[in-house]
């Protein structure tokens, strides 16, 4: 199970005080609310101190990157967030943790295969079952 997950893409900047264009790929923006940090690598190594969030617009802005130059240097960059900061509901999952689990036909009770990828659409998901 990874530990930090992709939360989305940082875009061009917006502005001159570092404001950057943040795509998002969590279920919203709000997902991200209580988090303090988003990672430049999905080891966890790379922080940026979030100093703040905009959810109307989709933006975000790093500590250390309050210029439009130094937050253009991050554009492009996917963003990861770090699992242990976000309580999920209960029943709620992560699609990464679900990749790997067997998949069973509701109503014989048979296994139909293994969950070995998901997409992700505008309407709905697609889950690939191998078996």
């Amino acid at each position: 199970m990874k530990r930090f997950l992709e939360a989305g893409r940082l875009n061009s900047p917006r502005g001159l005080k570092g404001e950057l264009r943040f795509e998002c790929w969590c279920d919203s923006i709000d997902f991200l609310s209580g988090v303090k940090y988003l990672y430049l690598d999905s080891e966890g190594k790379r922080p940026l101190e979030i100093k703040a969030l905009r959810e109307t617009v989709s933006t975000v802005i790093f500590v250390g990157y309050e210029d439009r130059n130094s937050a253009a240097s991050l554009t492009g960059r996917t963003v990861y967030f770090d699992r242990e900061d976000i309580v999920l509901p209960d029943g709620v999952f992560y699609n990464d943790d679900l990749i790997g689990v067997d998949v069973f036909d509701e109503a014989t009770g048979g296994k139909i295969g293994t969950l070995k990828r998901i997409e992700e659409g505008m309407a709905s998901d697609i889950y690939y079952v191998e078996g």
